[in-house]
């Protein structure tokens, strides 16, 4: 299965920004570029099919579509989106549950999460149509009320948005909004992340593996599989659950490095350029992330803990704390800064806690033998 590559984001990036009057690309593409055309979509058909066949024993049948079908130009003269995906639900994808992934018309990147189709239905009868919108809205209040009364499924849910995934319900909206808001209107609603190609310039099929299995448990919500009360959620591999650490490590990562740029820039206003230091990527025993200075001139330490979630997020509220956090902390109260740094990937601003008005929760055993 070929992966795709940063060459096919910037060739759909391209070509979203043109006009195709006469609705044909073929006046205003050339020859090669309608040929990676075709080839991203098999790329993308392939990977939505590898996918399928992954789960369709535990939450299956699975159907598959690629987008644009036949003409990928829109009435408007535009782009359609390019995108494929593996749905159930609906014998209509358009008004179905689907993990989807779609090339991001603005960024060289790919989204990839679980979407309520958007319902168009272009071609379809009033009747026809009126029966696939039911569906829909069964299909949403369905999951809607497996994320309210089932912990499992919420415990899931809520962890997506560690992860970076963000909702949107015909706009940005808090995780709490998604799940009330497709209780009556799925329609255009769905949690994504943006994958982007690595240094080698391609999206691997591991990276899209990892995401697919923080998500593919709400299709539980709508599986006939099992006969239990509850439906059923496929565990995590192994290798999914190092993916999940690795994720958690970048996302931590990138909140220090926002943190260094700001120290950086605020030192060399002050005169001083062998400050600050990044002590994390030497050495865990420091048990904080920055070395720096303060104003005057004096040592501080500043630990910086990072989410992907937005300050409004009521659970942005809370991080985890290690014992050796806590011990620098008792013995440097006037040099420790806590930094708390939301929506890190996307819009980053940061809040200096004052860690002795916060409460601590003991969440952990030590073990002895």
């Amino acid at each position: 299965m070929n992966p795709i590559t940063i060459s096919d984001l910037i060739l759909i990036n391209n070509l979203t920004g043109r006009k195709y009057p006469g609705k044909s690309l073929a006046p205003h593409t050339s020859e090669a570029e309608r040929n990676q055309f075709n080839e991203i979509k098999v790329k993308l058909k392939s990977i939505a099919k590898y996918f399928a066949m992954k789960y369709n024993s535990y939450y299956g049948p699975f159907g598959t579509n690629v987008s644009p079908e036949a003409n990928p130009v829109t009435r408007g003269d535009t782009l359609h989106n390019v995108w494929s995906t593996f749905f159930k639900g609906s014998p209509n994808k358009q008004y179905s549950a689907q993990v989807s992934f779609v090339i991001d018309r603005e960024s060289n990147c790919l989204n990839v999460g679980f979407y309520f189709g958007r319902a168009s239905g272009h071609g379809i009868d009033q009747a026809q149509r009126t029966m696939l919108e039911n569906i829909l809205e069964n299909l949403g209040q369905t999951l809607s009320n497996e994320l309210t009364n089932n912990e499992e499924f919420r415990f899931n849910y809520d962890q997506l948005f560690d992860f970076g995934f963000s909702a949107y319900s015909n706009g940005s909206v808090l995780p709490d909004h998604w799940i009330t808001s497709i209780a009556d209107h799925p329609k255009n609603s769905q949690i994504t992340a943006k994958v982007y190609p690595n240094e080698s310039g391609i999206i691997e099929i591991s990276t899209l593996d990892f995401y697919v299995s923080q998500v593919i448990f709400l299709m539980a919500a709508f599986s006939q599989v099992s006969n239990t009360l509850y439906p059923t959620i496929k565990p995590l591999s192994p290798q999914q659950y190092a993916k999940q650490a690795e994720r958690r490590a970048q996302i931590g990562l990138e909140g220090e490095l926002f943190i260094m740029r700001n120290e950086t820039d605020r030192l060399w206003q002050l005169g001083i350029t062998k400050y600050p230091r990044h002590v994390a990527l030497e050495s865990a025993h420091y048990g904080y992330d920055i070395l720096s200075l303060d104003n005057d001139g004096n040592e501080i330490f500043l630990e910086v803990k990072s989410t992907t979630r937005k300050s409004q997020d009521a659970q942005s509220r809370k991080f985890f704390l290690t014992n050796h956090e806590q011990e620098i902390f008792d013995l440097n109260k006037d040099k420790y800064k806590l930094i708390r740094v939301y929506d890190v990937e996307n819009n980053p601003i940061s809040e200096e806690l004052n860690l002795n008005e916060l409460t601590k929760l003991s969440n952990g055993y030590i073990v002895f033998y």
